[in-house]
């Protein structure tokens, strides 16, 4: 996909859109966003450029690096649950992920994450009904999603600092010889 697709369906501002050029390299065009100080629109262009199990292995670390310093201690479900899928993908652990997410007490960057799991493919329906695919990118829209969770959660005077974590994070991920 190109960069220009990517910013498309990733919904990008109008002024990330003007930084696309015909010939953008994806590293090229993220790096512009990010020294533009455009770094929503940054997460969501990673998000959908990577690939879904590297998407959420990104927002997984997010989660669990960028939390709140009294949460780092606390047994967390939804982030247990897609870190079992990262390491055991299929609809096993897609559908414990769900469940996990369902079952947690608080909203935060590990329910979305568990949501992109869940979304990241197989059916919608539960077992021996018949298949619904999830939305097209809902799976991407719920990674950007748990990464800006995680970057704003707290330490709001640091979010610039957070946001160029998180994107350094992704970068590390993201597969050579992309676009």
């Amino acid at each position: 996909m190109t960069v220009k697709e990517i910013a498309e369906i990733s919904k990008l501002s109008e002024g990330a859109q003007a930084l696309v050029q015909e010939d953008s390299t994806s590293s090229a065009y993220l790096d512009s966003l990010e020294k533009g100080g455009l770094f929503q629109d940054a997460l969501r262009f990673l998000a959908h450029k990577l690939p879904i199990d590297a998407g959420v292995k990104w927002a997984a670390a997010c989660a669990r690096e960028l939390r709140a310093p009294e949460g780092k201690d606390q047994k967390d479900e939804p982030l247990e649950a897609s870190e079992q899928w990262i390491k055991a993908p299929g609809d096993p652990t897609r559908w414990a992920a769900k469940e996990a997410a369902d079952k947690a007490k608080t909203p935060g960057p590990s329910n979305l994450v568990a949501m992109a799991v869940y979304l990241s493919g197989g059916s919608m329906s539960p077992p021996g009904s018949p298949e619904t695919p999830p939305p097209q990118y809902a799976a991407q829209k719920m990674i950007a999603g748990s990464v800006l969770v995680a970057v704003v959660s707290h330490e709001p005077q640091k979010a610039t600092e957070r946001y160029k974590r998180a994107l350094a994070m992704g970068k590390a991920l993201d597969v050579p010889g992309g676009q």
